[in-house]
């Protein structure tokens, strides 16, 4: 392992790949629930959501080349959306407010229960 990190080499991850994938995954797993606990209170839960799904993209890949498409294909779309926050930022904010503002939700009264005997 690195001085500065927890994470081994590239040539121990794939031989680690290459012996035993479940310890590798275990390894991900870890690390990854390290990074989160350590992450700023208000980034927090916006990386929890990414986390989540990254982490349905990979289960529903069947093999390592899907999962690697898959996350490719993640990274891809993000970088699409931050060129076009980036070259045209007042249509962005326009879909961003039109996304977060929205109808209003039903506020349903609660009745109180009877008690049971």
């Amino acid at each position: 392992m690195g001085k500065h990190s927890d994470l081994p080499d590239f040539d121990t991850l794939l031989a680690l790949n290459e012996s035993d994938p479940a310890a590798l995954e275990k390894l991900r797993k870890k690390l990854t629930r390290k990074l989160l606990a350590g992450s700023p209170e208000e980034k927090r839960r916006r990386l929890e959501g990414l986390q989540f799904r990254i982490n349905m993209e990979l289960e529903r890949a069947r093999t390592p080349e899907a999962r690697c498409r898959r996350m490719s294909t993640m990274m891809v779309e993000s970088f699409v959306e931050l060129h076009q926050c980036l070259h045209h930022p007042d249509e962005s904010l326009k879909k961003y407010r039109a996304r977060s503002e929205g109808k209003p939700a039903d506020i349903l009264p609660l009745r109180p229960r009877k008690p049971i005997h």
